[in-house]
């Protein structure tokens, strides 16, 4: 294993593209063994996905994560990275950069210093090529993430999600030679202005009547347009309520256009790390669909070669009891590792699953995941279930009795009873503390020995030291990142309403003519006066 100041480097500084990798293959940490000065790292390297059990403060990232972060990079895979605070990203992008990688964080704690990257980039892509299926079927997906699932009445969602799916095509679409409008903050103010009520009608209700019958938002539109008037605003409420995120000059920042390309993950070294607020869930939203449109668009790279990715891709997600739930995110366990992704989700508890995804979800995304590591967890049902997936053992069970009476001999008696128990009970598990951890696979579980990061030779690498050291170390680099975007322009938006609300305006100001000259008024064909 190699120091980052003994790899080989070029006149540039980047690491020489020759430099053969550490590691044939990477994986998630799960422990290290101490031989005569030298470290033998237990990792996963299988096509399997990995859930990781660790309440607050049990130290998943300095046992777990970053230790797979280096492993992983030294293997030259890629990985995308849910990174709360950003300290992952800042201990470990120079070593990866070192290594030759691609590095973009996407960044919503300091917008300004954050890679860009459109979130309707795929379906403008899928646009572009002519591809009208595709990106009807993209937009839906988007959609369906950032709704989320029905809490009521399937009605209520399917009505907001039909609004903003139509509204994003409608966005694409019409801008295709206006690229600076095809964002989701103009999907937003398209939504709002155009909904805005001048008399007794809409814009949108113009818009809708001028869509050609190929156009791709029009059955979308009509879903909403043949409701009741009533029910047709809380559709643009709730989608506008949806979509309020955009509606912030930091965000729109990071959104209205891209730096890089995701299906590159695939091909390239790459690293996206996706930085987000630790004290608010606000930007959950935008992870989860990074992660479902980085599954569908890699998918569909596999496909083009074999069914498998040139360069596997590893999702990292810290916090995943955070994201909102992932369109069939089953499913995507089901059959993405047998393409060259695979998902490792840490997790508080088994509790947060099941408040975003339903029963039966969170128990088959439980059982995709073939190997369980579990750190520590205050939550009763999660040590039971760890308990009972740990399985029994049987053991011997003595007995001895002595009988000593006044009238009668002395004597004893022994027995043996053979007794089925738990491997490890509910309270033997919480008592599972660092430096140990629970490992369960499909095969025998294991108590595996990880420490804390101070103790392995990544710590070197990535350049850490003490407590003092590492702030000291997070403080510098971050000061070092440049800043990419004044988050203080203004936003450019598409403003086709203005056009809208003013011709309404018109058709209103030439009935309050005709009605006061009598009738006597000549309209020209285009007026649509009701």
């Amino acid at each position: 294993m190699k120091y980052p100041e003994n790899i080989s480097k070029n006149e540039d500084g980047a690491a020489a593209k020759e430099q053969p990798l550490p590691f044939s293959q990477g994986g998630i940490v799960v422990g290290m063994n101490k031989l005569r000065g030298k470290e033998r790292i237990y990792c996963i390297q299988d096509d399997v996905h990995t859930l990781c059990l660790g309440a607050t403060r049990s130290g998943k990232s300095r046992t777990v994560v970053l230790q797979s972060i280096c492993t992983l990079g030294l293997a030259g895979e890629s990985l995308v990275i849910s990174d709360p605070k950003a300290e992952l990203y800042h201990y470990t992008h120079e070593f990866l950069q070192k290594l030759n990688y691609d590095v973009y964080a996407l960044d919503f704690r300091t917008p300004e210093k954050s890679h860009h990257y459109n979130l309707l980039q795929p379906i403008i892509d899928a646009a572009l090529r002519g591809d009208q299926e595709q990106a009807e079927m993209l937009a839906w997906d988007m959609t369906n993430v950032l709704v989320g699932k029905s809490q009521g009445e399937k009605i209520w969602t399917n009505g907001e999600m039909s609004v903003i799916a139509a509204t994003i095509l409608s966005v694409v679409w019409d801008n295709a030679k206006r690229p600076e409008y095809q964002n989701l903050t103009n999907v937003y103010w398209f939504l709002a202005e155009m909904n805005r009520q001048i008399g007794n009608k809409t814009p949108m209700q113009d818009y809708m009547k001028r869509l050609p019958p190929t156009h791709p938002a029009r059955a979308l539109l009509s879903i909403s347009d043949i409701a009741p008037s009533r029910t047709k605003g809380s559709f643009y409420t709730s989608a506008l309520t949806t979509l309020r995120l955009f509606t912030s000059k930091s965000i729109y920042a990071i959104t209205h256009k891209s730096d890089f390309s995701l299906t590159e993950l695939g091909e390239k070294k790459q690293a996206l790390f996706i930085i987000l607020p630790d004290e608010k869930t606000t930007f959950y939203p935008v992870a989860s669909l990074m992660v479902s449109q980085l599954y569908e668009l890699l998918t569909a790279e596999a496909d083009k070669r074999g069914g498998r990715l040139k360069r596997r891709v590893n999702f990292i997600l810290d916090e995943f009891g955070n994201f909102t739930p992932i369109a069939d995110f089953t499913n995507k366990l089901t059959v993405g590792g047998g393409r060259g992704m695979r998902f490792n989700l840490f997790l508080q508890s088994f509790e947060q699953l099941k408040e975003k995804y339903d029963a039966h979800a969170a128990s088959t995304i439980k059982s995709n995941c073939q190997t369980w590591i579990y750190l520590q967890a205050d939550d009763l049902e999660t040590l039971r279930e760890v308990s009972e997936k740990l399985g029994t053992y049987t053991t011997s069970s003595y007995q001895l009795s002595a009988s000593n009476s006044k009238y009668s001999t002395p004597s004893t008696s022994h027995s043996m009873n053979l007794m089925e128990r738990k491997l490890l009970t509910v309270d033997e598990v919480r008592r599972v503390a660092r430096p140990y951890q629970i490992v369960i696979s499909r095969s025998h579980p294991a108590m595996m020995f990880s420490p804390d990061l101070s103790e392995w030779a990544f710590n070197a690498m990535l350049g850490l030291g003490d407590k003092e050291h590492n702030r000291q170390v997070r403080e510098e680099r971050e000061r070092k990142r440049p800043v990419r975007t004044d988050t203080r322009k203004e936003v450019k938006l598409w403003n086709i309403w203005i056009y809208y609300q003013k011709d309404i305006a018109r058709q209103l100001e030439e009935k309050r003519l005709q009605e006061a000259a009598g009738g006597n008024v000549f309209f020209g064909p285009n007026s649509d006066i009701e």
